[in-house]
């Protein structure tokens, strides 16, 4: 019997060992609730430190490396795009891709894990926003390299992926129109006309101000389509809920998810609390019980329920609107999307797997905690009515609190493997905007006016009529990281 107990107790920590190390660093956190690691990697990234950033995500013994491989390629590409080596990041954009189609198939036995340790055990899926903002940056990535054939692959993969995931809701709308919109660029980058025609005609469909994107350019003009990215995305941070089963509950019947009645209402009562669906952070009540809950009349605490999930939340402070318009040259209205609203889209998608999971996780660790608590306290039993039959009357306490200490170690156990899984691509822009800017033939540079400071753009030496599609990264408000400088000559005024 003691076997039974031994395997009982040791099947909960041999399940999270694939996990523990991630559970462990889960709860390091910064003050924004964002993981720590991840904060750290942002901060090289707003200090300009990207090929330091490079260097720590690509390092295995670094913590700041994710321990996925999805999501390190992610970070890694992102990286090596802020720091200059575009070619280098369009290589591992796509290296992402081959991963995120991969992930599709889901493993039984990590899902089978993840139910007695945490969602820590699964592998990183990307969102449907995640999979399209990979080929936007992928696009960007290859455009800043030069190769724009690449850039224009990834803009079929766009809005071939655009075309299969499900419409989009009202706040997704605009994030939806510039990926169609810088599509539309790639294309014409090409001189494919066509399919930027049908780019652009989703575009407005979706509300952007397209109307007059195909209009040729004057002979001695060409356009560059620049994305200026700012801030970054809301993140996900760990909430939840702890609630303590009392032994007058599980006397009490039970109901269908697998937890004492009273336990039920008490959860179904406390999610009714969460406000406008328990999406972002604001909208999470903070619970906890204390000590003059630990007891209800005579009845003590024989169990401490704990679950835990992830919400959103945004980047303090969130930046200001910013006008951007070019210096001396002639510039379309901008197409301005917030990335933290597609975001948000997929996990209001995901809430309720990510609850379903959650609940069928609380009530398995409670079952398992039983389990274990029940085989100790049998094994004690026995050893008792053995004793009796040989007229042994020794106490048996000593054997009887090694159960009980056996059930609160199991249940501590549950607690601290109870951890949200907040892993994402957060190194993502918080907004972007599209700036379409006309430039003499032969032009280097494009300078633009974003809020109140000059920004200078780099771009390969144009063609008349041609296209080029640049980025422009604005790390903190009042700084900008340009690409790499390209030497070219003093922009005249525009006629």
């Amino acid at each position: 019997m003691w076997r039974s107990v031994r395997l009982l107790v040791a099947s909960l920590p041999l399940a999270a060992c694939a996990t523990f190390g991630a559970t462990a660093r889960s709860y390091v956190t910064a003050p924004d609730g964002l993981l720590m690691d991840d904060a750290r990697v942002r901060a090289l990234l707003a200090g300009e430190r990207a090929e330091e950033a490079l260097n720590a995500v690509r390092n295995r013994r670094s913590h700041l490396s994710p321990d996925d491989a999805l999501l390190r390629t992610l970070y890694e590409a992102t990286a090596a795009r802020y720091a200059g080596r575009a070619r280098e990041a369009g290589e591992l954009f796509d290296r992402a891709f081959a991963l995120s189609e991969d992930r599709f198939t889901k493993s039984v036995t990590r899902t089978a894990v993840s139910l007695v340790t945490n969602d820590l055990a699964l592998p990183y899926t990307a969102g449907w926003s995640e999979r399209l903002l990979l080929h936007y940056n992928a696009l960007l990535a290859w455009s800043e390299a030069g190769d724009r054939d690449a850039a224009a692959v990834e803009a079929r993969r766009l809005v071939t992926l655009l075309g299969r995931i499900a419409p989009p809701e009202a706040d997704e709308r605009p994030v939806r129109a510039l990926l169609h919109t810088v599509a539309a660029a790639a294309f014409l980058q090409v001189g494919d006309r066509e399919d930027a025609r049908v780019a652009l005609r989703n575009a407005a469909a979706l509300g952007a101000p397209v109307d007059t994107l195909l209009a040729p350019l004057p002979a001695d003009s060409s356009e560059v389509w620049v994305a200026v990215e700012r801030g970054f995305v809301a993140h996900k941070v760990a909430v939840g809920l702890t609630l303590p089963i009392f032994a007058s509950d599980q006397s009490a019947a039970w109901g269908n998810a697998g937890a004492p009645r009273g336990v039920t209402d008490r959860i179904l009562l406390n999610f009714a609390s969460l406000r406008n669906g328990g999406v972002w952070w604001d909208d999470v009540p903070s619970w906890q019980f204390g000590r003059n809950d630990l007891w209800i009349g005579s009845s003590r605490v024989a169990y401490v329920l704990d679950m835990s999930w992830p919400v959103l939340r945004r980047p303090r402070p969130v930046p200001s609107a910013l006008a951007a318009a070019s210096i001396g040259h002639a510039t379309t209205p901008t197409l301005a999307a917030d990335l933290s609203a597609a975001i948000a889209g997929d996990y209001r998608r995901d809430r309720g797997a990510i609850m379903g999971r959650t609940l069928a996780r609380a009530a398995a660790k409670y079952l398992a905690s039983e389990a274990t608590e029940a085989a100790a306290k049998s094994a004690v039993r026995e050893r008792k009515k053995k004793k009796d039959e040989k007229g042994d009357d020794d106490d048996d306490w000593g054997w009887r609190i090694l159960a009980g200490v056996v059930g609160a170690v199991a249940n501590g156990a549950a607690m601290y493997l109870e951890r949200a899984d907040t892993r994402a691509w957060s190194l993502l822009p918080g907004e972007v905007q599209l700036v379409r800017v006309r430039v003499p033939v032969g032009a280097q540079e494009v300078r633009l006016r974003i809020g109140d400071r000059p920004v200078v753009v780099s771009a390969p030496a144009l063609r008349a009529g041609g296209t080029t599609v640049a980025s422009v990264r604005l790390w903190r408000e009042g700084t900008a990281l340009p690409g790499p400088t390209v030497a070219g000559t003093a922009l005249p005024a525009f006629p």
